[in-house]
């Protein structure tokens, strides 16, 4: 697909809707974690839903959960004319979500005593969660 002026705008415009969200998915599943700690108190606090189902399951089960009713949540079309005007916010949230799982695990990747490098990594994975969601609910 040719990029032209207005494709370049919805591009923008779905990037940072992207990764809006997915900072929010990020706020999201560090509540549920501490929620969960609050009441399985061996459980330890993860973002990453792979590493909460590996290291604690009962964690890692809520944040899936969670995180599929978040994206199934974008799939509220009662009409035809609903369902055509949500159709990239439908887009955005299912690649946004599923990119979620696979990108949360970056800040797991390095292991390093600073929360400073923590959070860093934690910003990176939600800018580039935000921009390969954007990009496919472009151009897909």
């Amino acid at each position: 697909m040719e990029p032209n002026k207005n494709n370049s705008r919805l591009l923008a415009y779905d990037i940072a809707t992207a990764i809006g969200y997915s900072f929010v998915l990020t706020i999201i599943m560090a509540i549920i974690s501490l929620i969960v700690k609050g009441f399985y108190p061996p459980s330890v606090f993860e973002i990453a839903p792979i590493i909460g189902l590996i290291i604690s399951p009962a964690e890692g089960i809520v944040q899936l959960l969670v995180l599929a009713i978040l994206i199934a949540f974008a799939f509220p079309a009662r009409s035809t004319l609903e369902k055509f005007s949500l159709v990239r916010v439908r887009k955005i949230a299912t690649y946004t979500g599923i990119g979620y799982l696979i990108f949360s695990l970056l800040p797991y990747a390095f292991i390093v005593p600073y929360i400073q490098t923590y959070v860093g990594l934690v910003i990176a994975f939600n800018v580039l969660n935000g921009v390969v969601g954007g990009f496919l609910s472009t151009y897909t």
